[in-house]
């Protein structure tokens, strides 16, 4: 059994992305994985107000509630699903502003604190370059595992075999 934390950055409930999402869900809660779940859009998460205090002192400056919670969720999970609709090529603001964010948990937990991955994405088109290329930072600087992608809508069939594969 895995804990898996979902950063969930559509701004839609019911939307395609979330669609996804709920599929994932699930698949992986079939296996008796434990899924703890971020609709961003709802959340009141601050931007990261580049004072490097993160760096310094191993923490963000700012307490926002909703993004202390991302913090423990992060901490608490073995796998993080960033789950996010293609807006101009990448994922949304919402879950941007929480990836820049997470340089403070990093800082805290260290750069070694190696998690496994998933990424649900969904556009209108078919480009999803920009939103891989950021995904796989986490791969290439971190070391972390990518265990799938599921890229486009209509594939809640694909996304709950991914969320059944996890165990």
């Amino acid at each position: 059994m895995k804990k898996i934390v979902i950063l969930n950055g559509s701004a839609r409930k019911n939307g395609f992305t979330s669609a996804l999402v709920k599929a994932f869900v699930d698949g992986a809660k079939a296996n008796g994985n434990e899924i703890r779940e971020h609709f961003i859009h709802d959340e009141k998460i601050n931007a990261c107000l580049g004072c490097d205090a993160c760096m310094r002192i191993h923490q963000c400056v700012q307490k926002d509630k909703d993004m202390l919670k991302i913090y423990d969720d992060l901490s608490w999970s073995d796998v993080v699903v960033f789950a996010s609709p293609e807006y101009w090529g990448t994922w949304t603001a919402e879950l941007k502003n929480v990836l820049d964010r997470m340089f403070a948990w990093f800082n805290k937990e260290g750069f070694n604190a190696t998690k496994e991955s998933v990424l649900l994405m969904t556009a209108r088109g078919n480009d999803y370059s920009m939103g891989l290329e950021q995904y796989h930072i986490f791969h290439k600087f971190l070391a972390w595992k990518d265990l799938g992608t599921i890229l486009g809508r209509d594939k809640e069939a694909e996304a709950k075999l991914l969320g059944q594969s996890i165990k």
